[in-house]
């Protein structure tokens, strides 16, 4: 069994006098019955005389030669509790359960499990405990609360939002119930509720630390950094054990441009509960902002171990995945995403990118429109939905997707310059030539796609020379892209009036177009016409 250093040598150290004086064996040979007697009586003995600490170590004397006895476990998870060391009294109350009929004794095992199992952030084992203690504690307020929590920590919103209610039924003034409804509902993205809740749990009782901590969390949401600091302080000085706290803090800090402080909370954070999920989370959030991949990517995982239904970690997660090109991993992980969060839109949307990158284009297409479908806000799964069906063939069902996407996202380089081609590939030129235009005006503009399709929408309005411009950096970016030689050639050709060449800078656009005719060709753009007239003008005859 674990103990803290403190307790632990309290219940030993000094002990072994005791145990002789009373005659009592020590771990060379067994205990017989009188000497458990005297070890039990001597045990009350320092309860009552206000010494915990030496009656834990009678008991735990006794529990080395009897383990089955659940009366001295529930006696010793007591003192675990009482001395707040919470992952002790949770396996004490756990095993003593195992060897206990009483009914209430029972129940005192389940809840004492729920409310540890809880305190230590060990948020699966609340929920796996928690319904055998509601069942034996139907009128305790601190199991339905302690439920609640576990509930929304591990993704069961609606669960826990109903659960924390029947908590207030049950308090109607307990600010911890209040606290723990404000967690249901920030989980649930409720963030006005949030703030309700955390708020009368603080009207109540001004120094619950938990509520304090998950106001720090919106005001952080809410870009407050600095009231977040303020808030996430106190909450630390109510509660120097909070790891919810001192992690927002960290955030905040982080956001604030003061990585050492940010750092300092984290470690502390996880020093205290290296298996707190919302710790781990933290820390992970806080390397990306870094830009430190690697290692928010070993907190992101780490998340997803303790809390399998962690939403925000699976798809930070993929996010990383994503941006690095490993598909195949996010698509392994969206997997399993999807088997707890079937309604998700982003995890259907980078389940898409990963069916489309190994080429399976139906599946693909099926995960962007279930995306799209789940939200219609989320601009990407309208894109990528409108491009895997432009890529399809389905020209004229592609551009409502593109077109939401562009009005979701006015200003997205992607976004326009495949709405552009799309309407070009549907015959919309007017469509096609001013959406193009405004994507290749975008600052830092680099998409040899976007870059061709407007070379072509010129060419076709006879703008030879601002086309070629366009081809060409078409093909400085992509030097093997057919459709951008092609362009250019016919845009060198068109520049060349009839019965010309005329002048040196007649001679350089005919070198243009033969080059860039041949490499056409090359690349596979196959244009009988482009030919002929390559050919005719390196012979040189003229243009008639």
């Amino acid at each position: 069994m674990r103990t803290f250093p403190a307790l632990q040598s309290a219940m030993v150290v000094g002990l072994s006098l005791l145990f002789t004086a009373a005659g009592i064996a020590q771990d060379e040979k067994p205990l017989d019955q009188r000497e458990v007697r005297r070890a039990l009586e001597l045990a009350e003995e320092r309860m009552k005389d206000g010494k915990p600490a030496e009656a834990g170590g009678f008991y735990l004397r006794v529990l080395q030669d009897y383990p089955e006895r659940g009366d001295v476990r529930l006696k010793l998870a007591r003192i675990y509790k009482d001395f707040e060391e919470w992952e002790n009294a949770a396996d004490a109350y756990a095993l003593a359960v195992e060897h206990l009929e009483d009914a209430a004794e029972q129940a005192e095992c389940y809840e004492g499990m729920v409310l540890a199992y809880a305190k230590t952030a060990n948020y699966p084992r609340v929920v796996e405990v928690g319904p055998k203690a509601v069942e034996t504690n139907p009128q305790s307020a601190d199991v339905h609360v302690s439920l609640a929590l576990g509930l929304a920590k591990t993704g069961a919103l609606s669960e826990a939002a109903a659960m924390a209610r029947k908590a207030l039924e049950l308090a109607p003034t307990s600010a911890v119930a209040y606290s723990t409804l404000g967690e249901a509902s920030l989980a649930e993205g409720k963030v006005d509720e949030a703030e309700s809740a955390f708020r009368k749990a603080l009207e109540l009782d001004s120094s619950t630390a938990e509520s304090q901590a998950g106001l720090a969390d919106i005001l952080y949401r809410k870009g407050d950094y600095q009231g977040a600091v303020d808030t996430a302080t106190k909450a630390i000085e109510l509660n120097s054990q909070l790891t919810r706290a001192r992690a927002v803090r960290g955030l905040a800090n982080n956001a604030l441009g003061k990585p050492d402080e940010a750092y300092s909370d984290l470690a502390m954070a996880i020093t205290v509960n290296p298996n707190d999920p919302d710790a781990n989370l933290a820390f992970a959030q806080v390397y990306k902002a870094q830009g430190n991949l690697t290692m928010a990517s070993t907190y992101y995982q780490k998340v997803i171990d303790l809390n399998p239904n962690s939403t925000d970690a699976y798809l930070a997660l993929a996010e990383i995945y994503v941006s690095q090109g490993k598909l195949q991993e996010a698509g392994t992980l969206m997997s399993q995403a999807l088997e707890k969060m079937p309604d998700n839109a982003k995890a259907h949307l980078y389940m898409g990118l990963a069916h489309e990158a190994s080429g399976a284009n139906d599946q693909a297409l099926a995960s962007f429109s279930k995306a799209a479908e789940l939200d219609d806000a989320l601009a990407e799964a309208h894109y990528r939905k409108g491009r895997q069906q432009r890529m399809q063939g389905q020209k004229m069902e592609a551009l409502p997707e593109l077109e939401k996407a562009a009005s979701l996202e006015g200003d997205n380089p992607d976004y326009l310059t495949e709405l552009g081609v799309g309407y070009y590939e549907a015959q919309q030129l007017d469509n096609a030539h001013g959406t193009l235009q405004k994507a290749v005006s975008l600052p830092d503009y680099q998409n040899a796609l976007g870059w061709a399709y407007y070379g072509v929408t010129l060419k076709d309005k006879q703008q030879f020379s601002d086309a070629a411009q366009y081809f060409q950096k078409a093909v400085e970016a992509y030097p093997n892209y057919g459709l951008a030689h092609w362009g250019l050639a016919w845009s060198s050709f068109g520049q060349i009036k009839p019965g010309c060449p005329c002048t040196p800078e007649d001679e350089a656009l005919v070198q243009t177009l033969v080059e860039h005719a041949k490499l056409a060709a090359q690349y596979g753009v196959n244009d009988p016409a482009l030919t002929e007239r390559s050919d005719i003008l390196a012979r040189g005859e003229k243009v008639k």
